[in-house]
Order: C-alpha cells, then sequence, then structure tokens
C-alpha cells in the first residue's frame, strides 16, 4: 500500500436549468438633472423724482378790443302808422248812413198816400198812377235811384276802408265804425222806409 492518502470520488453538481436571456434590456435611466439655481430677484427700480409742473404761462397782453359777437339788432321803433284810412272810412260810411236813412223817410212819405192799403198789408206800384201822380212822384223816383245806387257803391268803400284800416292798424277805431255803419245803413233804411210808407198810407 502506498503513502499517499486515499482519494475521495468528488461529488456530482446538482443540474441548473439555462436561464433565457431578456427579450428587451431595460433601460438605463436617465441621470437627474441638477435643478438650476434660483434667480435671483432684479433689484427694486428706485422711483423717478416727480417732476414739478411747469410755471403757467401768463397771458398774451390783449392788443385789439373784441369784437361784439353776432346777435339780433334791436329794431327801431317804428313811427306812428297815419289814421287817415280808418277816419275817411268812418266819414264815408256815417255820411252814407245819414243820406240813406233821410232819402228813406222822404221816399216812403211821398209814396204812403200814393200806396194801396188792403186786408193784410199794403201794396204802392208805380205803374198804377194817374199822369198827374207820376209827374209828382218823378223827383221822388229820382231820389229812390240815387239812394240805391249810390248808397250801395258808397257803403261798399266804406266798409272796404274800414276793413284794410282795421287789418293794417291805420286807424282802427275808426275802421271798426266805418264797418258797422256801412253794414247796419241798408238795414236801417229799409225799415224806417217800411215804417214810414205804412204809416202815411191812407185809410
Amino acid at each position: 500500500m502506498s503513502d499517499s492518502p486515499e482519494q475521495q470520488p468528488a461529488q456530482p453538481q446538482p443540474f441548473v436549468p439555462p436561464v433565457a436571456p431578456p427579450l428587451f434590456a431595460p433601460q438605463q435611466a436617465y441621470p437627474q438633472q441638477q435643478a438650476y439655481p434660483q434667480q435671483q430677484p432684479y433689484p427694486q427700480q428706485q422711483a423717478y423724482p416727480q417732476q414739478q409742473p411747469y410755471p403757467q404761462q401768463q397771458p398774451y397782453p390783449q392788443q385789439y378790443g373784441v369784437a361784439p359777437g353776432p346777435g339780433w339788432a334791436q329794431a327801431a321803433p317804428q313811427p306812428p302808422r297815419s289814421r287817415a284810412l280808418g277816419i275817411v272810412s268812418m266819414a264815408l260810411a256815417l255820411a252814407v248812413f245819414v243820406l240813406s236813412v233821410v232819402a228813406s223817410t222822404i221816399v216812403g212819405a211821398a209814396a204812403g198816400p200814393l200806396a194801396r192799403r188792403t186786408a193784410t198789408s199794403f201794396s204802392f206800384n208805380t205803374g198804377s198812377l194817374s199822369p198827374e201822380q207820376a209827374e209828382a212822384f218823378a223827383p221822388i223816383g229820382v231820389l229812390m235811384g240815387a239812394q240805391m245806387l249810390l248808397g250801395t257803391l258808397l257803403g261798399i268803400v266804406a266798409l272796404v276802408l274800414g276793413i284794410v284800416a282795421v287789418a293794417t292798424k291805420r286807424g282802427r277805431p275808426f275802421g271798426i265804425v266805418g264797418i258797422v255803419a256801412a253794414a247796419a245803413a241798408p238795414i236801417v233804411s229799409f225799415i224806417v222806409y217800411t215804417v214810414v210808407l205804412a204809416a202815411s198810407v191812407p185809410a
């Protein structure tokens, strides 16, 4: 027998199955960026000194007078208008009124004795007069015609003049009297003629 120690048989290793490699290798995480240092705030600007106000400018001395602004000029007082137109109207109308009443009285007094009275009224017809009566009544007929013609014409003139005088303030009070007298003349004359004629008709 040899002196070398007896070698013991090696023990069998356990079976380890092979590990399949991973399909995707895990990505390495990016290294975390370092934070930027915090920026220091800007220093506060100093306020500008308050600007002094400009001195008020002195107004320029006025060299020329200021022209007055446009305005309504006061109307000059109108001279009083003549009252002649109203006076003429009144005088003419009063003349027509008086003469017409007088003529109506004369005609009525002359025609009354020649009129015929009926049961209810009376009538006057120049065609029924005798030649002597017609001859005596001829001047009265002329007066009656003049009264109707001239009285109507002059009465219209006085009436128109009175209206114009009142409208234009040329003797307005006189114009009013002229208008009233000219309008009343024919009415009053007819009433006077009828009354005088009826009073002078023979019974």
